[in-house]
């Protein structure tokens, strides 16, 4: 069965599924910790309790509420998340085209020399487990 597209992330709570994806599970002090490390103006804990709300609402994460302090986990692997977050993107600003969002990376300059070389090596290779081409 065919999971359907998850609802877009914002900025921040494409922050917190970085930090949950690397340390899970994690208690909303932790997420607090993580999402403020190395930022000049902190986030407080009620805009966090907004932002897993929202996360939790849209399917992003999972709250275990069986011991005091909740734990927050993801509800989507990482990779499958990042998928569905460059789809969106893709579909967004590139009308589903790969070629077209490849292509502005590349004329951009956003794509170094030796990113440039894998993804040689990958378009010569194809798409693991299938054929190469666009998608």
């Amino acid at each position: 069965m065919a999971r359907k597209s998850l609802p877009p992330l914002s900025a921040a709570e494409q922050a917190l599924m970085d930090i949950l994806w690397k340390k899970h599970p994690a208690s909303v002090l932790e997420l607090l910790e993580g999402v403020n490390q190395g930022r000049p103006e902190p986030v407080t804990r009620n805009t966090l309790q907004t932002q897993l709300t929202r996360l939790e609402t849209k399917g992003w994460i999972k709250r275990d509420d069986s011991s005091r302090t909740h734990a927050y986990t993801p509800a989507v692997q990482e990779q499958p998340g990042r998928n569905s977050v460059l789809k969106e993107l893709k579909q967004r600003f590139f009308g589903g085209s790969s070629l077209a969002l490849v292509r502005c990376l590349v004329e951009s300059g956003e794509i170094s020399e030796s990113e440039l070389a894998e993804l040689r090596k990958l378009v010569k290779g194809g798409k693991p487990g299938g054929k190469g081409g666009e998608s």
